[in-house]
């Protein structure tokens, strides 16, 4: 583990220099005190709605966007004139197949704040025509209350905001989470411009910014993705709730459409897989 800590000692990180990823973070006022459960990982599925079973989800599934793994060509870091860089090349793509997404990280440890920059470049036969998402899913320890600002204070997506007003927002984290007949991806908020993660006594845990980019979300649930697809009823969800809180921070969301009784997702609100996208994010 590459161990990184910050100018003023507030935060120490750490870097698993096998899989590249993020794996630590902890306070100095609890050095401890590990807040991490699941390192920081890029995906690009979501637990399939109604629609997406109506829909694009289907070639989701049948071209494994829900089964990709990373695999890490090449790691390296050294001392910026503002802090320390760790720079990760990674592959994602799912098993036995051609396509995939060839990522380059850049970890930027300045002051008490990590800046985390992802250029990415999809492609290879059987690629996707769109992706469910494009971000960023971390695990949480000890998370009771959240904080944001953007649309609110319920669910919204792409093409299912308006209802959802712009402003300052609190709440508990197990309220961010609804609880559809049929267990689907839920509790999603966009238009996010940061959010913030508190334990008792308000102590903060984690801060994302993501700036002035336009569509952001996040999601804070205490079920996996994988728990929510395999589940048919709401009781058998509840008996996989964890203890830990899984965050979904998003740079790119693909939007809900109709795809149970109706069209599928209107193509202004596609995320199409095709392109290549350069995502950069704020953490404290």
């Amino acid at each position: 583990l590459l161990t990184i800590t910050s100018a003023s000692g507030g935060s120490i990180w750490g870097i698993d220099i096998v899989t590249g990823m993020l794996a630590s973070f902890r306070r100095a006022e609890q050095p401890g005190v590990e807040l991490l459960t699941q390192p920081v990982g890029l995906g690009f599925y979501r637990a399939l709605t109604d629609n997406d079973r109506g829909g694009h989800g289907r070639q989701w599934k049948e071209r494994r966007l829900h089964q990709t793994t990373s695999q890490v060509r090449r790691i390296q870091w050294h001392v910026a004139d503002d802090g320390v860089r760790v720079e990760v090349v990674e592959r994602i793509a799912p098993p036995a197949v051609a396509w995939g997404v060839d990522n380059a990280w850049t970890y930027s440890f300045r002051g008490d704040s990590l800046s985390i920059r992802i250029q990415g470049k999809p492609g290879g036969l059987g690629l996707p025509d769109t992706f469910a998402r494009i971000g960023l899913t971390v695990g949480l320890d000890g998370v009771e209350k959240v904080r944001w600002w953007g649309r609110g204070p319920g669910e919204s997506y792409r093409d299912k905001k308006h209802a959802q007003l712009f402003g300052n927002w609190q709440a508990d984290v197990d309220d961010l989470w609804l609880d559809y007949e049929f267990p689907q991806d839920a509790g999603n908020r966009t238009d996010v411009r940061w959010v913030e993660f508190t334990g008792a006594e308000k102590r903060r845990i984690l801060r994302a910014n993501f700036g002035a980019l336009a569509g952001a979300s996040f999601s804070a649930t205490r079920y996996s993705t994988a728990d929510v697809d395999e589940c048919t009823h709401p009781y058998e969800l509840h008996e996989r709730r964890r203890d830990d809180v899984l965050v979904r921070l998003d740079w790119a969301h693909h939007g809900l459409g109709t795809g149970s009784c109706g069209p599928w997702t209107l193509p202004q609100y596609q995320l199409r897989a095709d392109k290549e996208f350069d995502m950069e994010i704020l953490l404290d």
